[in-house]
């Protein structure tokens, strides 16, 4: 909501909100930096007449559904949107460009932007996360292109749409469907339908780039308009990667398409997304030079396997990897490149898909790449019922059974343990990766060691 509020404040309007609680940083300080006036708590008095629009954030009904500032907006007859409606109606531009999947979509909503602005189109974007090519995740420009992080969940109530409807898509990118979100989505056809949905608003004019490998046959085969494929390795593809050879820090990635690009990003599912950002930019008539300059000067999405620096003579990296086919390819992507050193995974089960217990099965294999494990506390939903809820030695139990290869997993609830253990049992060259969707705790969890080590005295 922050770097929307910037975009909106970069256009001129006069912009101010509320939270139910304090606000943190690194958003504490984006806001200060930005000069974006906020309040704590919600008041009816927080809103002044003459305001002109009111946009509603998820968290503001679901922590409070009398939300005094939402009824005393609708009290004073002023127009009230989500966001995804304000995306909608500020941002969607007539070349609608959504790309939406169940992992890589933030890294690949980046990367088509920045090929974009580098071709010279400057679209308008909105990126999950925060993007270490642009200023904000949010921009508004007057290029008839648009580039959207679709998101497959509801955004005030679960009765409500997916938010990735409300973009009109004349470009939609897949990048995976695999099941997620079962507290939404009861089951993988359900979850499949908003795919389905979401694919049927594309018009004649219109495109489907999709992952060959990742992305439901029956929803491809829905679409009746053209289509384009991207994989890894599937020479059936109208895009794949032939060869790749390591260049020093970074990666010469080789395509059937007579490209070669080098790139700093790590692993096989990165490499993949700019597969499917190629794809769709060379769709749309972007130059070779762009592409390659596009893709030779993206430097990712904080949180994305994000390199943090050699620190204490050990190598710490942050991801935001929490389903298992997204651990799995970052895991394995930190193998790839540092195939003989000691791979540390600091894990914080915190999404939505670890609360069940029917989900510890898909986890069995995610780890393999990784030498150690450690399990930060698993909060739980009270809607689910204690026999279903997923405890900490369960999610032990689950990766030890399923990968031989990780020689230690240990349940570490308290902050301090984990503190602890990577003082205490870490060596030098050893890789430690924490992976986390985000939560207050586990940020300082990881500033916390990273600056430990990197003011370690020898």
């Amino acid at each position: 909501m922050a770097p929307l509020a910037k975009a909106f404040k970069d256009k001129g309007w006069q912009v101010s909100g509320s939270d139910h609680c304090g606000v943190y940083p690194p958003m504490s300080d984006y806001l200060k930096n930005n000069n974006l006036q906020y309040v704590e708590g919600y008041s009816e008095n927080n809103l002044k007449k003459e305001t002109d629009l009111v946009i509603v954030g998820r968290s503001a009904l679901m922590v409070d559904p009398r939300n005094p500032e939402y009824f005393r907006a609708r009290f004073l007859k002023i127009p009230t949107i989500s966001y995804p409606e304000a995306i909608a109606k500020y941002l969607i531009k007539k070349e609608s460009i959504v790309v939406a999947g169940t992992y890589g979509k933030t890294t690949v909503t980046a990367l088509v932007s920045w090929i974009l602005k580098k071709a010279g189109k400057d679209p308008s974007f909105m990126i999950g996360g925060q993007p270490l090519n642009f200023p904000d995740g949010v921009c508004l420009n007057d290029s008839p292109f648009s580039v959207v992080e679709g998101d497959e969940t509801p955004d005030l109530f679960p009765s409500d749409p997916p938010k990735f409807l409300f973009y009109r898509p004349k470009y939609l990118l897949l990048t995976a469907t695999h099941w997620d979100h079962p507290e939404i989505f009861s089951s993988k056809e359900e979850y499949l339908s908003a795919f389905s949905k979401l694919g049927k608003l594309i018009p004649k004019d219109g495109k489907l780039i999709y992952n060959l490998d990742n992305v439901d046959p029956k929803l491809v085969k829905e679409f009746k308009g053209k289509k384009i494929s991207y994989s890894f390795s599937h020479h059936k593809a109208d895009w794949f990667i032939t060869d790749f050879l390591k260049k020093s820090e970074k990666t010469e990635l080789h395509f059937n398409k007579l490209l070669k690009i080098k790139t700093v990003l790590l692993g096989r599912a990165n490499w993949e997304n700019i597969c499917g950002a190629l794809a769709l930019c060379s769709s749309l008539g972007v130059d070779q030079k762009s592409l390659i300059s596009g893709v030779e000067t993206f430097l990712g999405v904080k949180t994305r396997l994000e390199f943090l620096g050699r620190h204490a003579d050990k190598y710490f990296y942050w991801d935001f990897a929490q389903h298992p086919e997204k651990v799995k390819a970052s895991l394995e992507a930190l193998r790839d490149h540092y195939s003989k050193n000691r791979i540390i995974c600091v894990f914080d089960p915190s999404a939505s898909i670890l609360k069940y217990k029917e989900s510890l099965n898909w986890f069995t294999a995610a780890f393999s790449a990784a030498n150690m494990v450690l399990i930060n506390r698993i909060s739980f939903i009270k809607e689910i019922k204690k026999n279903d809820r997923v405890k900490g030695q369960d999610l032990v139990e689950a990766i030890s059974k399923g990968n031989p290869e990780v020689s230690l997993v240990v349940y570490c609830p308290l902050k301090s343990q984990i503190n602890d253990f990577l003082r205490a049992k870490t060596s030098k060259d050893d890789v430690i990766v924490f992976m986390s969707s985000g939560g207050i705790e586990f940020t300082k969890l990881i500033e916390e060691n990273v600056s430990d080590f990197k003011n370690f005295k020898y």
